[in-house]
């Protein structure tokens, strides 16, 4: 067997470029982050970082024995990642609200185009069905078309709610698979939390840095973004065990569960229900149409490429 690369010792500006490409990646429904990680071959070194959180290195914080912390829980591999994605916010924050405001059929094309891809991925690793995981699947799917043909989920910043999302957000990080920005869609809190309160929070630093009073201020969005943080902090810590377990342990029950749930909550992520449009038979020979669906297409492709690179690099590892 080869021997893996070290990443908790890597080099510092290596960690943050790949926190910055993990950070804007999370931000894209259907493809998540811990897939990333996987690829390039840093998902198990992440995972024992996180692990470590515990009661025991959080003693060493609370008592300020910041070195012994740090030692512990691979302060370093963690701090320049962290970093990386929290500087991704800010820039594709912004990227993403010119973008949804100028050109929403187009970004939920691509949205929708990468849920559908990795869809397909996970069916395609999915073997072995049985009854019991035939049932699992029938009930991931009736929740997803409960979700689906329910009254849809409008944004709510409701401070709990907040949390619970912030909480439940991380598990694209812990779940390669399942995409935490489209748990956000689903809950109706994705362009509240990852683009304006993010926007609202660079805009503050600005006018802090630069001194200007003409920048417009919500600070109700900035409380917003720190419960949303608080909660995806503890997510990360409380979840990455227990989905560890049930990763490891029932992959493809997992499987069959977010396969029948993903394919009910489609309906949610189709582009033209969030543009307030139906296609008729004319409108299919529409340029904007036809753009859509090619961009649909390709993104079905570049998670299918993605999953490509990862069995390959799989394959080369367990050589």
């Amino acid at each position: 067997m080869r021997q893996t690369k070290n990443w908790i010792n890597s080099n510092s500006i290596e960690i943050f470029l790949h926190g910055l490409v993990m950070g804007t990646i999370n931000k894209l429904p259907g493809i998540s982050g811990g897939l990333y990680a996987i690829v390039i071959g840093f998902y198990s070194d992440l995972m024992l970082s996180i692990k470590k959180i515990n009661k025991e290195s959080l003693k060493d914080l609370l008592t300020f024995r910041l070195s012994l912390f740090s030692d512990k829980i691979n302060g370093h591999f963690l701090l320049f990642l962290s970093i990386g994605m929290i500087v991704s916010y800010f820039t594709t924050s912004r990227l993403l609200d010119f973008m949804l405001y100028n050109y929403k059929l187009y970004v939920w094309s691509l949205f929708f185009g990468l849920i559908l891809g990795s869809l397909y991925v996970i069916i395609k690793r999915t073997k072995n069905t049985n009854s019991l995981k035939i049932i699992i699947f029938l009930i991931g799917i009736s929740f997803g078309l409960i979700l689906s043909f329910s009254e849809p989920m409008i944004e709510n910043r409701n401070l709990i709610f907040i949390f619970f999302c912030g909480f439940i957000s991380i598990c694209g990080i812990t779940l390669p698979g399942l995409s935490g920005s489209f748990l956000l869609i689903l809950l109706g809190n994705y362009e509240l939390l990852l683009v304006d309160s993010v926007n609202n929070l660079y805009n503050f630093i600005i006018s802090l840095i630069s001194n200007q009073s003409t920048v417009t201020i919500d600070y109700e969005l900035i409380n917003i973004l720190l419960i949303f943080f608080s909660g995806s902090v503890l997510g990360l810590i409380i979840l990455s065990n227990f989905l560890s377990f049930i990763s490891k342990k029932y992959p493809l029950h997992l499987n069959h569960l977010i396969i029948g749930f993903v394919s009910g909550t489609l309906p949610v992520v189709w582009p033209w229900n969030k543009i307030d449009t139906e296609i008729s038979q004319t409108d299919l020979l529409n340029f904007e149409t036809i753009f859509a669906f090619l961009i649909i297409l390709l993104s079905v492709i570049l998670i299918i490429y993605i999953n490509h690179s990862v069995d390959k690099k799989n394959l080369r590892i367990n050589r």
